[in-house]
Parts: C-alpha cells; structure tokens; sequence
C-alpha cells in the first residue's frame, strides 16, 4: 500500500490515458493503469516508474473489470480512490449504412458499456453514494474523456459520435444522481 492518492486510468496505454498516467505521478499519484496487455503495463512502468501500477482488463469484460476492481481495492488498504479517469475508447470509422450491427455493438461497448462496468466496479473505492463505501478519505471524482464527436456528429464516424453522445447523457445522469 502507498501512502499517495491512488488514481485508475482506463485505456493507459497510449495517448491520453499515457499521458495522463505520466502527469498524475509526475504530481505525487499512485496511478493504476488499466491496460489489456501485460506487456502494455510492463513498457509503463519502464517509463514512469514504480509508482504506476497495471491493472490488466479490457473494459468491455465485466467480469475482468470487477476482479481489476477488487485486486485495486486489496491495494489501496481501505482507502478510498481520489479519482477514476474513463478515457478508454476506440473508433470504427466508416459509412454508418455500410457497417453490421456488431462492428455499432463494438463501438458501444467500448465507449459507453466500458465505461458504465468500470463506474460501477469503482464506485465503492470513490465513496459514491449507494456504493459499499469504504470509510477512509475524501470522495474520489469521476473524469469522462469525450470528444467534441459528442456535440457534433460528422460523416463517417457516425458510430463514434452516436458513442460519445450517449456518454455525454450518461455523464450528465450519473452526475444528477450522484449529486445529493
């Protein structure tokens, strides 16, 4: 267990999420790096160092999320998360008339049934309300990364921005709910 505040980052493995991971320690965080790939993890903490920790899941495994949860719980001691950082997602670009049912289904769960399973898996480490709470800390905070796809829809990313739509509804109702 480490005395600093402990952050999960979802999708950490590049971009954003990297980013993010490297900033957060770079400002005295602990980061669980949730990542699909042991390998991913390992070149992260070659990186960043021994402050970041690999939290191996793929966002859309309900099951894998909720056992990431529980192996971040056992680390974390008793203290509750400072934050959970959704930022996992992906694209499937293409001419929306022309795309199956699965590759939209795809699109969905990774960027708005993803983020629903590692909400609810982390919320008892966050303090959320309703949530086994844990008894130690502040309440941690919830941070959505959208994309401006969820204010505009173009062509050809069409199931992108209908995703990020539907997290932008789902971050607005979370947020109502967990506000009392």
């Amino acid at each position: 267990m480490s005395d600093k505040p402990g952050i999960l980052i979802t999708g950490a493995s590049s971009g954003i999420g990297e980013a993010s991971a490297g900033l957060a320690i770079a400002r005295g965080a602990r980061v669980y790096a949730s990542v699909r790939k042991p390998e991913d993890g390992a070149r992260l903490v070659s990186i960043l160092g021994p402050e970041l920790v690999p939290v191996i899941f793929d966002v859309t495994d309900d099951g894998a999320v909720a056992a990431g949860a529980r192996v971040v719980a056992e680390m974390q001691g008793g203290k509750r998360l400072l934050g959970v950082l959704n930022n996992a997602g992906g694209s499937v670009p293409g001419p929306l008339l022309h795309m199956s049912a699965s590759e939209l289904r795809s699109q969905m769960e990774v960027n708005l049934i993803g983020v629903h399973n590692v909400t609810r898996a982390f919320a008892p480490l966050l303090g959320c309300e309703g949530a086994n709470q844990l008894t130690q800390g502040q309440p941690g905070r919830i941070v959505m990364i959208s994309s401006v796809g969820g204010k505009r829809a173009l062509p050809f990313i069409t199931a992108y921005a209908a995703s990020k739509f539907a997290l932008e509804g789902y971050s607005g109702g979370l947020r109502r709910e967990l506000m009392p």
